[in-house]
């Protein structure tokens, strides 16, 4: 199972998911708790190691922004959340906030990550939505997101994403864990 620690923001935090050899590395170019800059992203990108894939977090932001992104070769795959979806020269996750079926749209990227909803809030929330909205879902392989820690891995495992997306769950006071960000990545590694 792939796994995608998102939100990363330090030189430390590129250290946690380069020792833990997961398979993708979130970096939030929007407005966010988490947001870093482009000058950042580039700095962090050239410490993760060369087989993890970043992927850029969007909300909405200018095709232009998205497309410096990817010609910079800041990002290896794009991650769009909101209204704005177009096509980019690379791999595309199109994010769908849950709250009923209803949520699910056609989209032509290549991904779809299932995140919870909150008002007010763009991009993730560090909440749960309730899994079984997606059960039986097979359209596009999907990454599953919203509140998952190591005590209900286990569970979002089971729904048999394509892969396992964390941000939060992966953090001690507010910064990834070595030892959380490592035992996640076991548990992906032999499921």
């Amino acid at each position: 199972m792939k796994l995608k620690i998102c939100g990363l923001r330090t030189l430390r935090d590129v250290d946690c998911v380069n020792c833990a050899e997961v398979d993708y590395a979130g970096f939030v170019l929007t407005p966010h708790r988490q947001q870093i800059s482009l000058r950042t992203a580039r700095i962090l990108k050239d410490a993760l190691d060369p087989k993890i894939q970043a992927v850029g977090v969007f909300v909405d932001e200018p095709e232009d922004f998205v497309l410096r992104a990817i010609g910079e070769g800041i990002i290896d795959l794009v991650q769009f959340h909101g209204k704005a979806e177009f096509p980019v020269s690379c791999p595309a996750i199109r994010a769908f906030r849950m709250r009923s079926e209803t949520d699910l749209r056609p989209t032509g990227c290549d991904f779809v990550l299932f995140d919870s909803f909150r008002k007010g809030t763009r991009g993730s929330t560090g909440g749960m939505f309730n899994w079984r909205l997606i059960k039986g879902y097979r359209e596009k392989p999907f990454f599953l997101a919203g509140g998952i820690r190591l005590d209900n891995l286990h569970a979002a495992m089971a729904m048999e994403p394509y892969g396992i997306d964390i941000s939060s769950g992966a953090e001690e006071n507010g910064e990834k864990s070595f030892q959380k960000v490592r035992e996640i990545a076991y548990e992906c590694k032999i499921w």
